[in-house]
């Protein structure tokens, strides 16, 4: 008898591991997907149940918050959660497809859910589900949650933690509406792209070729290939805020004679967003770039009508909404120093066509490159928005290798940049 406790203990753990190899292989990425949306609906549920059924749908909302909790409440029978959540109010269709997700998730045969439990694997995996729940997402209108190096677990290359003024250090998660949101939206316009289970680390070397690359681009916002390239970034950026506008979230634009209640730090608006379900951006008229550059023939300076609060929005106004919580805040990313703008290009270009990607790189990495890794980057690195040096804002198109998250110049191109480089003092 005691050989096979052992032979099923050793079996169940394999299981186990070989559903962490899945995961990395991809697997989180769809499991992740499906959690958020079962997450939302769970909470949808828990807004309509009657009082007394609403401490049930924490607990609900717990085991389904994530793709490996899903695995810890598979130990207890796919059978028993359906019920229970019908119970709770989910409709038969509903219970059948998460009881599928649950199946999905990790234990892919009957067999299994039998020899789990006599194995005595149930403590392990609820164990493994609630250290990974540690990385759930926010729902629009949670309190951020303290703690982070304890209760947070993100994924590779993004910090767990963001420290906000007068307030503290905050796990720094996706937000689950606006998570849901970027896959809605892409899976609507067919762009194949796959979330990221790990940032790349970041090359310093390959920023500074892109700051000098974005240094040396020429203005050129009359040529038909900028032209087409800038319309295209606008038009999907209205796109993405149409899908934005679905959530609710009330986007206020600063007005004269107001304080910026992020003047701080701009992290100070992911608490704003995740608990008040509310943005203040910074409006173009503000500021748009160096200020000593005319820029005034920018694609991004038409006027688009009315975005949040703002009547008289211009394509940049659009942009800085959707940048931020497609970019940075949405996605557990309220870091704006070097790391987080290039996390932030990678997740919001990812959004972006061909086209329009060409022109939405200029206007993030390309910029943001110069402005950390260029001529004033030792100034920059410490100082506030308004003592910020910032880049011309140039309407043109940076080389294409700038594009690809990995990509570098070679021969008489990376000759030219590295010049570049050595008169900012870099070599």
């Amino acid at each position: 008898m005691n050989r096979l406790i052992e032979a099923l203990e050793a079996y169940g753990r394999r299981m186990l591991e070989n559903d962490l190899e899945r995961k990395e292989r991809g697997k989180a990425a769809r499991v992740r997907r499906q959690a958020i949306n079962d997450l939302l609906d769970i909470n949808q549920m828990g807004e309509d149940a009657p009082a007394l059924l609403r401490p049930a749908y924490g607990v609900a909302k717990g085991l389904m918050s994530i793709g490996p909790a899903y695995d810890a409440a598979i130990a207890t029978g796919v059978d028993s959660i359906q019920g229970n959540l019908e119970r709770f109010g989910m409709s038969r269709n509903t219970s059948d497809r998460l009881a599928r997700d649950l199946l999905a998730a990790g234990i892919e045969m009957p067999i299994d859910a039998m020899l789990v439990p006599a194995a005595g694997v149930i403590d392990a995996a609820v164990d493994f589900g609630n250290m990974v729940k540690r990385s759930r997402p926010y729902l629009l209108g949670e309190k951020l949650e303290g703690n982070p190096d304890v209760n947070n677990l993100p994924e590779m290359g993004r910090p767990a933690a963001v420290a906000i003024p007068d307030s503290g250090r905050f796990s720094s998660r996706p937000i689950a509406e606006v998570s849901r949101s970027a896959d809605d939206y892409t899976g609507r316009i067919g762009l194949l792209s796959p979330r990221f289970l790990e940032y790349p680390i970041m090359d310093v070397d390959r920023a500074r070729l892109v700051a000098a690359a974005y240094h040396q681009m020429k203005h050129d916002p009359t040529n038909p290939e900028v032209l087409r390239a800038y319309n295209a970034m606008i038009d999907e950026t209205m796109d993405q805020y149409r899908e934005l506008e679905k959530l609710g979230i009330d986007f206020k634009f600063l007005r004269d004679g107001m304080d910026d209640p992020y003047a701080r730090s701009p992290a100070m608006g992911y608490q704003d967003v995740v608990e008040n379900k509310q943005l203040y951006v910074f409006p173009t008229d503000f500021g748009y770039g160096s200020g000593s550059f005319d820029a005034s023939d920018n694609p991004l300076l038409r006027y688009v009508g009315r975005i949040g609060d703002k009547d008289d929005a211009v394509a940049n106004d659009a942009f800085r909404v959707v940048h931020d919580m497609y970019g940075h805040l949405g996605q557990g990313n309220p870091q704006f120093r070097s790391r987080g703008e290039e996390r932030a290009w990678l997740e919001h270009s990812r959004m972006y066509g061909p086209e329009a990607r060409r022109a939405m790189t200029s206007e993030t990495r390309g910029q943001n490159s110069w402005l950390n890794f260029g001529p004033y980057a030792d100034h920059n690195a410490t100082a506030l928005g308004a003592d910020t040096v910032f880049a011309d804002q140039k309407a043109g198109l940076m080389p294409d290798w700038t594009v690809d998250p990995e990509g570098l110049p070679e021969g008489a191109e990376l000759r030219r940049l590295r010049q570049i480089l050595r008169d900012w003092g870099y070599e």
